[in-house]
């Protein structure tokens, strides 16, 4: 959906004349609602607004109390279209004190609306500025376009929706781009991957305020299946195996995990030399025929984890040579040890 974001607009050249300074304003006790602007323009992504402000009212419902005050915004306030041809309602940014703001998350969405987005100079201005004071601010998908146009991401950590990641690191070189993570949090600054990973970002965000018990509830009222980390990838390699140039040999990859599968078995069963075969697969699937069989690996021991199989059960089923490899696979992919995923996942 996202594929070629900018495109001819490329050249966008970032309007922050003079950079946010950055605070780190410490979270008080209060028993004020704290005001949570989602930011919203025409032609934005309904799930990139709707989704977030889903998790912070199904919060205050968890936690008993109204902790968060949720306020739909926009350049000029009133009726809003999405993408899919919903319309919201939204108040105007200069209608809410920029620094009374707790929270402020920019969605992401279509083309055309975005980047007249990244040019409106009322938004960038408002959004800015709260920045300044916010305890923290973020985006859901293509929304870290115009967080990184307005300079809020300059010397920070990032992510987008994945099929844009390329583009926010060419446009925006001072911005650290990490285009598989789910979702990054660098300080008071947050990004998600594309549309329902917005969700993940923010039940974070609650469990951040009100701890994982609650964030755990609110996941079960949104009927989630698992609360998904942020460095989680944002797609599963299984869905490779439903199309493409290889998807047969995925698919006969997939049922062999447990036997080896080095590139010259891979290239027979592809009925290509050795060397087209690795040129071919690494421009199909933009990995080598090693790392891809690591990842479909990596994805089957996940899936036993979630199961509550064991680390060596895991390992084993999964076609790892032993826990160890798995261990190191798990730290160098996803920063975490299969022991600390399955405590998350597993029933």
């Amino acid at each position: 959906m996202l594929t070629g974001l900018l495109g001819s607009n490329d050249n966008l050249l970032p309007i922050h004349a003079n950079p946010v300074k950055r605070s780190s304003p410490s979270l008080p006790v209060r028993a004020k609602p704290r005001t949570v602007v989602l930011i919203a323009f025409p032609g934005l992504q309904l799930l990139d607004a709707a989704g977030p402000a889903d998790v912070f009212a199904s919060a205050n419902a968890a936690a008993g109390r109204p902790v968060f005050n949720v306020v739909m915004a926009s350049s000029g306030g009133g009726l809003v279209t999405t993408s899919s041809g919903v319309t919201l309602g939204t108040e105007a940014v200069g209608h809410i004190r920029a620094d009374q703001v707790d929270t402020v998350i920019v969605a992401g969405g279509a083309k055309p609306g975005l980047v007249a987005a990244l040019q409106d100079r009322t938004l960038a201005d408002w959004v800015r500025a709260a920045a300044t004071t916010a305890r923290r601010y973020g985006s859901v998908c293509s929304g870290a376009f115009a967080l990184a146009h307005w300079g809020l991401l300059d010397g920070h950590r990032a992510t987008t929706h994945w099929s844009a990641a390329h583009s926010l690191r060419r446009l925006y070189a001072s911005t650290t781009v990490e285009p598989e993570a789910l979702y990054v949090n660098d300080g008071r600054v947050w990004t998600s991957g594309g549309v329902t990973a917005g969700i993940d970002m923010c039940l974070s965000m609650v469990e951040q305020d009100l701890g994982r018990t609650v964030a755990t509830q609110v996941a079960r009222e949104l009927i989630l299946s698992t609360r998904r980390l942020g460095n989680q990838s944002q797609y599963s390699r299984l869905l490779d195996l439903q199309a493409g140039r290889y998807a047969k040999l995925m698919v006969w990859m997939r049922a062999r995990l447990h036997e080896p599968l080095g590139v010259e078995r891979l290239a027979e069963f592809a009925a290509e030399s050795a060397r087209s075969f690795h040129r071919h697969f690494e421009a199909e699937t933009g990995e080598t025929p090693a790392a891809f069989v690591e990842s479909l690996r990596l994805q089957a021991a996940k899936e036993q984890l979630e199961a509550g199989a064991s680390i060596k059960a895991a390992a084993q089923a999964a076609g790892f040579s032993s826990d160890e490899q798995l261990a190191r696979s798990f730290r160098r992919r996803l920063d975490m040890t299969p022991l600390q995923y399955r405590a998350v996942h597993s029933p």
